[in-house]
C-alpha cells in the first residue's frame, strides 16, 4: 500500500530524520519565574496621558512600575528574548492606561505594515489582553502593530478567536532610533467585569511579536503545550475602588443601494434599475453584571460574499457567518460537537424558503434574497457567583412575493413569520477546572398558508455539557448531551423523514425505520464523551465516542451534518515544541476512526497519520495520509441502500514559506485514490501573495480540481414496486481565482478589493444502475448499460433505459457553472466607532447543461452573462453616553 502513497513515503523519511539531531541547549528561565506572573497596577496620580505613542507623559515616569523580563515563547520556549521589552498599566475610574516600549536594535528593519482593520498578522505587533472575570473562560485582547492598523478580539480558553468583536478604544505608536513604543486608552465600558470593594484580579497577557525573525515573547508564558490559553494567563492585581461605568451606546446608521441587473423581457419587476433606503439602530446597555444588545432592522450590505461551490452531494453547504451582530459575543453560544452545532446563527435571515414556479416567459416573480430581521436583542454576561448566562431572542418578518402570471398579480407567502430564542447557561468553579452548562433553542413559525405546510411548525432543541480537568489540567473528562423535539403538519414531518439529514425510506433501515405519513412530530438524542490526556506534555491522547440517533434533528436553528451515526475516534500525537533537527518545532498525530448506524451495519474504517512542522528557516509543512478501509456511502443513492466504496487513500500537503517574508508562496495539494482506480481526485491550489511598502497588500490564489468518479449519482427511478438508481462516471473540472487587494492608506481608511472567477464543468458516461449495493465484488455492485440499453435522444436532452418490462428516463447531467463575484470596499473610520463604507458588487453567472471542455469556451460564457451591480454607500455613528 506505501507504494500506492508517495506521500506517506515522504512522511516516513522526514520523520526520523529529524530526531538524528540533538536537541538545541539554550539556558532556560525556569517555569517557575516565567509562568503564571503577578504584576500590580495603580491608580493614575497626575494628568491624562496623551494618547500619542510618545511616552513622555509625566505618567510614565512617576507612576506605577515598569514590568519587564519577558520570555520567548517561539522559536525557543523559556528562552531569553532577543530584545528586551517593558511595559506599565496604569488606571482611573473610567480608563486603563497602558504603555509599552520594545527595544530594537535595528529599528529600520522593523516590519511596519499596516494592514487592514482586525488582522493581527502583519507587521509586528503588541497585544495586551484581560481576563476580566477571571474565571479562565475567554480574554478581551488588544493588538496594535507598529502601522499603527488596531486589532480587538475575544479569545476563549481553547484558543477560539472572534475577531469581530469591536471595541471603542484608542491606541498610537511611535518608532524612535532604538525602539518602538505603544499607548493605549481602553474604556473600562468597553469591558465586562464583576465589580469588587476589596479589589478585583484579573487574568492579564501581554505578548509581542518580531516579524522578521518570528519571534514570539511573553510577559507572562502561555506555554505552547498549554491546559488552556486564557488558564494560562498571568494575573493582575490592585484594581481598587473602580465602579462599573454606565454603559449606554448606540451605533445608528442609515444606508442607501442602486442595483443594476439585467432586465427580464415582460417582467414587471426585473426592468434594469431598483433603489432603496435603508435605517436602523444598534444599541448596548449595561444591566447590572448582564449587557444588552438590540438592533432593529440590521443592515449587512457591506459583508463580504461567500464563495462559490459546486455542490453534487446530498449534504447541506456550510458556509461561515460574517454578520457582525451574531458574531459579536459569538463564543458565549457555542455548544459544538464534533462538526455539529446547536445554534448556527445563520438560520436567522436566511433566504425565503419557499420559492414561486415562474418561466420568466409567461409568469414572472420578484422574491426577498433574504428574510428581513424586524429585530434582534441579546443578554449577556456573567454573575458574581459564576454563572454565565446568554439569551438571544431574533423575529423574522412573514415575507411575501410577488408573482405575475398572464398579467394578474398575486402576492403568496414565501417565509411566515418567525421567532428564534436561543439560552446558554455555564457554571465555572474550581478554578476554571468544572466546567457545567445547559442549552435551550426553539424555532416557532406561524404558518397559515397551506403551501408553507412543508415545513416545520416548531422546534425544540435541549442540551447540557460538562468539562472537568483533573492532575492540572493534565487530564479532561468532556461530555454533552442533546435532544431535540419537531412538530409540524404529516406533509412538514414526511418531509422531514425523507430528508438527506436521515432518509428513513432507506431499504436497508427498514428494521428499524421507515417513513410513517400519519406522523406529527420528530424527536431524539445526540451527543459524546470524551476523555484525554492534555495539558504541558509531549505525548497526548484522546477517546471519542459520539452517537446522533435517526431523529435528531437541530437543523432549524442549528447544524447538524448527518443523523442516524455512531463514531468512536482514537487519537494520540507526540508534540516536539522546541528546535531539534530540521524544525523548530514538530507534531506527529496517529489516528483512527470507526462508525456504525443505529441498524448495527459497520459504515466507515480509516486510518490516518499526520505530521505539521515548522523549519528552522521558518518554512511550514504539514502532511497527512489517511486510509480509508472500508465505507458504506448510506448517503450516495438520495434515500437508496447503503452503497460500498472500494478502499481508498486521502492525503494532503500543505505548505507554505516565510510569513515574515514580503513575498509569501503557499500551496496545498489534495488527492483521493481508489484502490481499484475507480475514483480519483486531485486538487492544488497555490496562493502568492506580495506586501509593497506599508501600505499595499496583493495576494492572489488558484484552485485547480479534477474529479473522476465511477459512482456519482444522476437519478432513481421507479420500476414496478422496485426502485432503480442510476450512476455514471464523471470527469469534472474547477477551477477557481481568488484576487484581493488592499490599500491600507492609513489605519483608518483602507480600499479592498475582491475578485473571484469560479468554473465547474462535468461530463457524464458509463451509465449504470445499482445492482448489489453493498456487494464487496466491485462487478457486482452495479450493472453498466449495454448500447441496447440505453438511447440518448437528443431532440429532448434525456437518456432512455430499456430493460425487459421497463422503460424510464433521466435528463443528461452534464454542466457548466460559471460565476464571478467581486467587492470593491471605501472604509474610512472617521472617528472611533463610527465608519463610512461605499461598496461596489459585481456578480454575474451562467448555467447551462452542456459539457464544454474549453476553459476559454467557459470564460467567454462567463464574461459574456449579463452582470449585476450595487452600488451602496453606508453611514454609522457611534455614541456612547
Amino acid at each position: 500500500m506505501i507504494s500506492k502513497s508517495p506521500v506517506l513515503f515522504l512522511f516516513l523519511i522526514i520523520c526520523p530524520a529529524s530526531l538524528v539531531f540533538s536537541q538545541r541547549t539554550d539556558s532556560l528561565i525556569p517555569m517557575e519565574q516565567a509562568y503564571k506572573r503577578t504584576y500590580q497596577t495603580v491608580r493614575l496620580k497626575g494628568p491624562l496621558p496623551a494618547i500619542d505613542g510618545i511616552l513622555d507623559d509625566a505618567c510614565w515616569q512617576n507612576d506605577g512600575t515598569w514590568s519587564q523580563n519577558f520570555v520567548q515563547n517561539t522559536p525557543v520556549e523559556r528562552a531569553l528574548p532577543s530584545y528586551p521589552t517593558r511595559f506599565k498599566i496604569l488606571y482611573d475610574d473610567k480608563n486603563i492606561y497602558f504603555a509599552l516600549r520594545a527595544w530594537d536594535p535595528e529599528p529600520d528593519k522593523i516590519n511596519r505594515f499596516i494592514g487592514n482593520r482586525d488582522d493581527n498578522s502583519t507587521g509586528d505587533l503588541i497585544s495586551i489582553a484581560f481576563d476580566s472575570y477571571h474565571d479562565s473562560r475567554a480574554g478581551a485582547e488588544f493588538n496594535i502593530n507598529t502601522g499603527g492598523n488596531k486589532t480587538d478580539l475575544i479569545v476563549t480558553d481553547n484558543l477560539s478567536v472572534n475577531l469581530n468583536w469591536n471595541a471603542v478604544w484608542e491606541g498610537k505608536t511611535a518608532v524612535n532610533d532604538s525602539s518602538w513604543t505603544v499607548e493605549f486608552r481602553i474604556p473600562l465600558n468597553q469591558l465586562r467585569y464583576n465589580h469588587s470593594d476589596t479589589g478585583m484580579v484579573w487574568g492579564l497577557h501581554v505578548r509581542r511579536i518580531i516579524r522578521r525573525i518570528q519571534e514570539t515573547q511573553n510577559w507572562s508564558l502561555i506555554p505552547r503545550k498549554n491546559s488552556g490559553h486564557v488558564y494560562s494567563f498571568g494575573t493582575m492585581v490592585g484594581l481598587q475602588g473602580v465602579r462599573k461605568p454606565r454603559l449606554v451606546e448606540f451605533l445608528p446608521y442609515v444606508s442607501g443601494k442602486a442595483t443594476i441587473e439585467p432586465e427580464i423581457s415582460g417582467s414587471p419587476y426585473s426592468t434594469g434599475t431598483r433603489y432603496n433606503a435603508n435605517a436602523g439602530i444598534d444599541g448596548k446597555f449595561g444591566i447590572g453584571d448582564f449587557t444588552m444588545d438590540v438592533t432593529i432592522n440590521p443592515d449587512f450590505g457591506q459583508v463580504e460574499a461567500d464563495p462559490s461551490v459546486m455542490n453534487l452531494t446530498a449534504f447541506e453547504t456550510f458556509y461561515e457567518e460574517k454578520r457582525p451582530f451574531f458574531l459579536e459575543g459569538k463564543h458565549i453560544f457555542d455548544f459544538p460537537a464534533d462538526q455539529n452545532m446547536m445554534f448556527y446563527s445563520r438560520r436567522i435571515g436566511h433566504a425565503p424558503s419557499y420559492s414561486p414556479a415562474v418561466d420568466d416567459s409567461t409568469s414572472f416573480s420578484k422574491v426577498p434574497e433574504f428574510t428581513n430581521i424586524i429585530n434582534a436583542i441579546k443578554l449577556t454576561g456573567t454573575t458574581r457567583n459564576g454563572y454565565s448566562v446568554g439569551i438571544l431572542q431574533s423575529t423574522t418578518q412573514k415575507e411575501t412575493a410577488r408573482v405575475t402570471e398572464d398579467g394578474i398579480e398575486t402576492k403568496p407567502v414565501v417565509e411566515p413569520l418567525t421567532n428564534f430564542l436561543i439560552a446558554r447557561i455555564q457554571k465555572i468553579a474550581n478554578k476554571g477546572n468544572t466546567q457545567v452548562g445547559t442549552m435551550f433553542t426553539s424555532t416557532n413559525r406561524i404558518i397559515e398558508d397551506p403551501h408553507l405546510y412543508y415545513l416545520n411548525r416548531n422546534a425544540y432543541s435541549a442540551g447540557i455539557d460538562l468539562l472537568q480537568y483533573t492532575k492540572d489540567r493534565t487530564y479532561f473528562v468532556d461530555a454533552k448531551g442533546m435532544a431535540s423535539y419537531i412538530n409540524g403538519e404529516e406533509e412538514a414531518m414526511v418531509s422531514l423523514q425523507r430528508n438527506a439529514l436521515h432518509y428513513y425510506q432507506r431499504p436497508d433501515a427498514k428494521d428499524y425505520l421507515g417513513v410513517d405519513s400519519s406522523r406529527r412530530y420528530l424527536a431524539g438524542s445526540g451527543g459524546y464523551l470524551s476523555v484525554g490526556r492534555q495539558g504541558n506534555k509531549r505525548f497526548i491522547f484522546s477517546e471519542k465516542v459520539s452517537w446522533w440517533t435517526p431523529g435528531f434533528d437541530l437543523n432549524d436553528a442549528g447544524y447538524l451534518f448527518m443523523a442516524d451515526l455512531v463514531t468512536n475516534q482514537t487519537k494520540v500525537a507526540w508534540r516536539q515544541t522546541e528546535p531539534r533537527g530540521l524544525f523548530r518545532n514538530y507534531t506527529l498525530t496517529l489516528s483512527q476512526m470507526n462508525s456504525w448506524n443505529f441498524g448495527g451495519i459497520d459504515t466507515y474504517n480509516d486510518l490516518s497519520a499526520q505530521f505539521t512542522s515548522q523549519f528552522k528557516n521558518r518554512w511550514d509543512l504539514s502532511i497527512q495520509e489517511t486510509y480509508v478501509f472500508s465505507e458504506l456511502a448510506t448517503r450516495l443513492l438520495r434515500g437508496g441502500p447503503a452503497f460500498r466504496l472500494s478502499p481508498y487513500w486521502k492525503n494532503s500537503i500543505v505548505f507554505n514559506t516565510d510569513k515574515s517574508r514580503r513575498v509569501l508562496f503557499s500551496i496545498k495539494n489534495t488527492s483521493l485514490v481508489s484502490t481499484d482506480g475507480v475514483s480519483r481526485q486531485n486538487m492544488i491550489e497555490p496562493a502568492l501573495s506580495f506586501r509593497l511598502g506599508n501600505h499595499i497588500f496583493i495576494k492572489s490564489e488558484f484552485e485547480y480540481a479534477r474529479n473522476t468518479d465511477d459512482f456519482m449519482y444522476v437519478a432513481q427511478k421507479q420500476t414496478g414496486t422496485e426502485w432503480q438508481y442510476v450512476l455514471a462516471r464523471i470527469k469534472q473540472q474547477t477551477y477557481n481565482i481568488t484576487l484581493r487587494l488592499n490599500y491600507n492608506i492609513t489605519p483608518d481608511i483602507s480600499l479592498q478589493y475582491y475578485g473571484s472567477p469560479f468554473i465547474s464543468t462535468g461530463s457524464y458516461s458509463n451509465f449504470k444502475r445499482v445492482a448489489d449495493a453493498a456487494s464487496s465484488d466491485l462487478s457486482s455492485r452495479t450493472h453498466t448499460f449495454t448500447d441496447s440499453e440505453i438511447a440518448y435522444e437528443g431532440s429532448s436532452d434525456t437518456y432512455i433505459i430499456t430493460e425487459g418490462p421497463y422503460t424510464y428516463s433521466f435528463g443528461n447531467p452534464d454542466f457548466s457553472f460559471c460565476e464571478f463575484r467581486s467587492d470593491f470596499v471605501a472604509r474610512w473610520e472617521y472617528r472611533p466607532g463610527s465608519t463610512i463604507y461605499l461598496v461596489w458588487e459585481n456578480s454575474r453567472n451562467n448555467r447551462a447543461d452542456v459539457y464544454y471542455s474549453s476553459l476559454s469556451d467557459n470564460l467567454d460564457n462567463l464574461y459574456s452573462a449579463a452582470p449585476t451591480n450595487v452600488f451602496m454607500v453606508k453611514l454609522s455613528f457611534w455614541l456612547g453616553l
